[in-house]
């Protein structure tokens, strides 16, 4: 099982990765391209200025080094190529020993107890001053990440946003099926000692939280979605302050669901927010510890899921942070501090709430996750 030396350790086995290699490997990755939803007529249009420049966003095909296939053998199942590429998702920072050293000088902010967190959020609400006229003109982008071998899922997609008007990327995800899972512990986004336990059969599993190549897969989608709002914001195309929503394709949303509920609701989040989940689940049932305001909760190690949320510039940046080398399934590296270096002993000064990123949830959720119509690409079983 993981240990506590594991970030070390793998910042030690991954020494070429540093200022100049990550650099390179950023400029060097073929963005791949950009698909729109094809909505029937007459089609939503993005606000003005929401695709200043061009959006780089890489896609499974580039991040398999041109579509590699899965091999006879797991050794071989992708090219070196692939790990090469996905190291640049890294590279969009500076460097993994940079980020580690930013993180740590962040430690003196966290507050005595859960009190005194509540107290320090009592901020005023941020509104925004985008007009809410029903053309998602509020959100700078909206992602929804849908498998290539998914057609069925984007088509269903398809529908609601069309229902609901909302112009959307669909953002080809990674197929974790095609990847060399060891290289990518070698070029330091799996933790090597999370390999035991992706290796163990499908039903001894923890279930949610061992890696799988669908979670993998999941994942690095998300790693890549991030990569690309913190590349928009370096350009100019978008900034600090722009929002955006991912989506991932077995979302969902009720009739009732609109721009202006979307924003009704973020009123409530304080205004320090750097990711704010529309759904997901409280599997320890104490999500109403956390809670902030009216219909917000804090984010804390008991919330799972990435069915849908809202994130900005500082997000996504944390979330890279908080979520390489990979120990665990994405939303587990999101939410729950206490496991972003393995297995280890609980320290004296971990509290149960999320200080990075500086996450809320929407409780009610406005959205949910359809676990009846399709089948997980994620986990080792259905969903309960």
């Amino acid at each position: 099982a993981p240990g506590a030396s594991g970030a070390r350790a793998c910042a030690a086995a991954k020494p070429g990765i540093g200022r100049m290699a990550l650099g390179g490997a950023l400029r060097g990755t073929v963005p791949g391209p950009v698909v729109r939803a094809p909505l029937p007529p007459p089609p939503p249009t993005w606000p003005a200025g929401a695709h200043r420049g061009a959006a780089v966003g890489v896609t499974a095909g580039s991040l398999a080094a041109g579509g590699c296939r899965a091999a006879a053998s797991s050794a071989s199942r992708c090219s070196v190529a692939v790990a090469a590429a996905a190291v640049g998702v890294l590279g969009s920072l500076g460097t993994a020993g940079l980020l580690r050293r930013r993180a740590s000088r962040l430690r003196w902010l966290r507050p005595s107890s859960a009190s005194s967190c509540m107290r320090s959020m009592r901020t005023a609400r941020q509104v925004s001053t985008a007009s809410i006229d029903g053309s998602w003109s509020s959100m700078e982008r909206i992602y929804c990440i849908n498998l290539d071998k998914r057609p069925e899922r984007w088509a269903f997609m398809q529908g609601q946003f069309s229902r609901h008007r909302m112009p959307v990327q669909r953002w080809s995800a990674v197929d974790g099926s095609t990847l060399d899972v060891p290289k990518l512990a070698q070029v330091g986004l799996v933790a090597k000692e999370a390999l035991p336990r992706y290796f163990l059969p499908r039903e001894q599993k923890l279930f949610g939280t061992d890696l799988t190549d669908g979670g993998i897969g999941c994942a690095l989608s998300h790693f890549l979605i991030w990569r690309d709002i913190l590349q928009l914001c370096a350009s100019g195309a978008a900034n600090s302050k722009s929002v955006f929503l991912v989506i991932e394709d077995d979302c969902k949303i009720p009739d009732q669901f609109s721009e202006a509920l979307v924003h009704e609701r973020l009123s409530e989040v304080p205004d320090d927010w750097e990711l704010v989940y529309l759904g997901g689940q409280d599997l320890l049932h104490r999500g109403h510890e956390y809670q902030v305001s009216s219909g917000v909760r804090r984010l804390y190690k008991g919330f799972r899921e990435t069915t849908a949320y809202v994130i900005n510039e500082a997000g996504a940046k944390a979330c890279l942070e908080v979520c390489v080398p990979m120990y665990w399934q994405v939303d587990t590296h999101m939410n729950d501090e206490s496991l972003r270096e393995g297995l280890r002993p609980p320290r004296s000064h971990e509290k149960d709430y999320t200080m990075r990123p500086r996450g809320y949830c929407l409780w009610p959720p406005i959205v949910v996750q359809d676990h009846d119509m399709f089948k997980t690409d994620v986990q080792t079983v259905e969903h309960n």
